[in-house]
């Protein structure tokens, strides 16, 4: 039971009859690997909808086979549920699965998608799926694409309108060298500290006492 060549053998003829002028050698194991772990997240029929990203999977592929990206949507998403079903009989008609798996060893692929798992606890299979097929199979671009956020990562953000935007002061912003007190200018050399002078009245003037020294006398 040859996965890939019931996904390769659909997936050429599906092309064909879309784009007949397309490039099916892109087709190749990394490619297939993905459609593979896309069809096997598909399930039934009822859960295609919740499952199913059609506009994602569009995109992938359109990086592989220019123009796959305006076929109808309807139409590959009958395309995807038709290969899943074939898939599912041939697993039933074919090996028992978990002797085929005891088998069989796990895929570059299928490797490289553990070796993403471990690296970010936090990345799904899809999304780690995603970002090896982003990077064509490039485990490097595949970890960059995640660390720097092209590759979404669960739980997901809060919406845009809920966040707070806090604008981020420059490294070389000029010190703030003018200070204002009771809507006054105190200041131009940017002390954060001022004498505050009392306004006196003159009743309290009056109260003061002024101390002089003593006058000295010389006898003669």
């Amino acid at each position: 039971m040859d996965l890939h060549k019931i996904i390769h053998d659909a997936l050429h003829e599906f092309i064909q009859t879309y784009i007949p002028d397309a490039d099916l050698s892109t087709l190749d194991d990394v490619l297939l690997s993905y459609i593979t772990g896309v069809l096997e997240d598909l399930g039934s029929q009822e859960s295609v909808e919740e499952n199913f990203d059609v506009e994602v999977f569009a995109e992938m592929l359109e990086a592989y086979i220019p123009g796959f990206a305006e076929i109808d949507s309807v139409k590959v998403c009958e395309m995807m549920f038709s290969l899943a079903s074939k898939l599912a009989t041939a697993r039933d008609s074919g090996t028992d699965p978990c002797q085929v798996c005891a088998h069989c060893p796990m895929s570059e692929w299928e490797v490289q998608e553990q070796h993403l798992l471990e690296m970010f606890p936090k990345c799904t299979v899809s999304e780690a799926r995603n970002a090896l097929s982003i990077a064509k199979g490039d485990m490097e671009e595949a970890v960059r694409l995640i660390i720097e956020g092209d590759v979404q990562l669960s739980p997901t953000p809060l919406n845009e309108d809920n966040k707070t935007h806090r604008p981020v002061a420059p490294k070389d912003a000029p010190k703030k060298l003018v200070r204002y007190h009771d809507n006054q200018v105190v200041t131009t050399k940017g002390e954060r500290y001022q004498l505050v002078k009392k306004n006196e009245t003159e009743e309290m003037k009056k109260t003061y006492v002024n101390l002089k020294p003593a006058r000295k006398y010389r006898f003669h």
